[in-house]
């Protein structure tokens, strides 16, 4: 049986995606016996950046997907290829609208969406949503699950009190919320991973809590 691939996108730029992709591949990857592997399909780059001082637990796959040059296919059996040799395989989706989102999702187990606190962010979201139920129409089984996260939550405001009301009015499950917390960016600039550069920190225990999650997932 091979990997469980799990997406990470949403269509809009700066909410915590590749942070959540670096950090649940490496979550992943840290427990006995499993096998993760994070794919970088975003051109940016953010994920390969992170991993270029050789810290984190797990290889890093560059992999940018544009679905213009892939005509034949070669991203899906890249994707396909890594899954086989793995337990999981994380995907760090491009912040594009179109085929790409739909064609990573066709081989997707879970879609994990982070949304920040904003209406840029909800508005992006309902498109992503959107693309999710034209995946699960082409799949005709109901696949990929789906996992709200809300992303960089500031509880101080009220945009940050009340994300989780928000987004659960899309009919998907929601994740506990990941903090806006600087030990992310520190971890960043370290090329490590939260559980290597902050563990036992607040930020370490929402991101074991939503692996822990995913992993218990059906999808």
């Amino acid at each position: 049986m091979g990997a469980k691939i799990i997406a990470i996108g949403n269509l809009k730029g700066g909410t915590g995606k590749s942070t959540l992709a670096v950090n649940l591949a490496c979550a992943l990857g840290s427990a006995a016996k499993a096998r993760a592997v994070l794919v970088d399909a975003d051109s940016q780059g953010t994920a390969v950046e992170w991993a270029a001082r050789g810290r984190l637990p797990v290889a890093v796959e560059a992999m940018p997907f544009e679905p213009e040059t892939d005509g034949d296919g070669a991203w899906l059996k890249a994707l396909n290829g890594l899954a086989a040799q793995n337990d999981f395989v994380v995907v760090d989706l491009p912040p594009h609208l179109g085929t790409s989102i739909v064609l990573a999702l066709v081989a997707a187990d879970l879609f994990v969406v982070p949304v920040t606190p904003s209406g840029a962010d909800i508005k992006a979201t309902t498109k992503a949503i959107d693309l999710l139920r034209q995946a699960r129409g082409v799949r005709g089984n109901g696949k990929p699950g789906c996992l709200l996260v809300p992303s960089r939550v500031d509880r101080r405001t009220a945009a940050g009190k009340e994300i989780e009301a928000v987004l659960h009015d899309f009919g998907e499950p929601v994740a506990p919320a990941v903090g806006q917390r600087s030990a992310h960016v520190d971890a960043f600039t370290a090329g490590e991973w939260i559980g290597t550069y902050a563990p036992r920190t607040s930020a370490h225990d929402e991101i074991q809590t939503l692996t822990a999650i995913i992993r218990r997932s059906k999808a």
